[in-house]
């Protein structure tokens, strides 16, 4: 289900020039933010995968996690990066996550009570709100579909 959902994404980015991704596509996000985005939430389930099989807590702090601060930190940061960067790093992210689910069990990725880190919720859940549902969030705002809606919208959580 990953593999395809992710074809899908592939393909939308790969049928983009790096003129159409420099286009609006999300608040004030543009089609190459809106994948840097998409990178990073697939980097993040790698390091949590990673970190709760490792036996530690993938993001231990004190305070809340705040999903908009989040977001605009990640498109701060990767506001000036090429297409090319872009591209290279989302195909980089999918493969290292792909990587870390595959060397994940499967009482690993459905046991709700494994990892106390992921509120009851099985691990797969996780990966799949960083990714297929993810991907399905955006893939209106890389095809460009409903511009006058998705511009005037802020980026949505994850």
């Amino acid at each position: 289900m990953l593999r395809t959902g992710h074809d899908r994404l592939a393909s939308s980015i790969a049928a983009l020039s790096d003129d159409e991704l420099a286009l609006p596509a999300q608040g004030g996000w543009t089609r190459r933010d809106v994948v840097a985005h998409i990178e990073w939430w697939e980097r993040h389930s790698a390091d949590v995968v990673t970190a709760l099989r490792g036996g530690r807590d993938p993001y231990p702090t004190d305070e809340p996690f705040d999903l908009d601060a989040r977001n605009e930190q990640v498109f701060r940061e990767s506001r000036d990066r090429s297409a090319a960067d872009v591209r290279a790093g989302e195909a980089a992210a999918w493969t290292s996550l792909l990587g870390a689910i595959e060397a994940t069990g499967e009482a690993d990725l459905f046991d709700p009570a494994r990892f106390a880190w992921t509120g009851g919720e099985p691990l797969v859940e996780i990966i799949r709100g960083d990714t297929d549902r993810h991907w399905d969030e955006h893939l209106p705002h890389l095809r460009g579909e409903d511009a006058d809606t998705v511009a005037e919208s802020p980026p949505d959580a994850v």
